[in-house]
């Protein structure tokens, strides 16, 4: 069956709204719920079709726009604006919207009744997928693919997520690339010491990839390593359930 499409959603966030792209299965028994966190990309056609993919596979998936309607940059972008965008992002105000869309998602907001929200992040998503594991009572669990969890501290990132990681006791399921210009291997031995205490942690790197190797639309796809971690998420969210 096809999967039921709500591209027009929108949740009650500080200040206004953040739009969202909801993919929910065909069946009304779906208990568990995916908020999906975009790269530095936003809503694009990657994030949707994993939207799609999620509700295919039995789960309500809900496409957050982190950007709050501001336009992200593009890939073929100069490097100038990728760092400008980082910079000038506010990870409290975002932090504080993922909280609030978990709470939406959990109390009915996608119009269906989930017991189990997964905060699942993507590069720029990743930390607040990561976040949220922090400071949400509403998540079930966390899925940080390659989000960066460690970098100068900015007005606009007064926290670190790393400094988060001791509070993370929900499930968490980590995967990052064994090459990734952004996070070096000692981030990821950082963020495994963090989460050392947590019975229910699992932090992966995925030999011969590069960071966005789960993403089809880059060149840094890698067919193997992206299915290899798409049934390990599966997994992880029909285990913690």
């Amino acid at each position: 069956m096809a999967n039921l499409i709500d591209p027009n959603s929108a949740i009650p966030v500080t200040d206004g709204t953040m739009d969202a792209y909801v993919a929910k299965p065909q069946t009304a028994s779906a208990r568990s719920g995916v908020l999906l966190f975009v790269e530095l990309w936003g809503m694009t056609p990657h994030m949707k079709e994993v939207a799609e993919r999620l509700a295919g596979a039995g789960h309500v998936a809900v496409v957050c726009d982190l950007f709050r309607g501001t336009t992200p940059p593009v890939p073929q972008d100069p490097l100038e604006k990728w760092a400008s965008t980082f910079e000038s992002f506010n990870d409290v105000s975002c932090t504080n919207d993922c909280r609030q869309a978990a709470n939406w998602l959990k109390n009915g907001g996608a119009g269906s009744n989930i017991e189990h929200v997964f905060a699942w992040g993507f590069c720029m998503g990743g930390r607040f997928a990561h976040n949220l594991g922090a400071v949400s009572d509403a998540v079930s669990g966390v899925i940080n693919f390659y989000g960066r969890v460690n970098f100068p501290r900015m007005e606009n990132k007064p926290f670190l997520p790393i400094e988060l990681t001791g509070l993370i006791d929900k499930p968490y399921l980590g995967a990052f690339a064994e090459t990734d210009g952004l996070i070096p291997p000692e981030d990821v031995a950082g963020l495994r010491a963090g989460l050392s205490g947590n019975p229910n942690a699992q932090v992966d790197v995925y030999p011969g990839t590069e960071h966005a190797f789960f993403n089809d639309h880059r060149e840094a796809y890698n067919a193997a390593a992206a299915d290899e971690a798409w049934h390990k998420v599966l997994s992880f969210i029909s285990r913690h359930s």
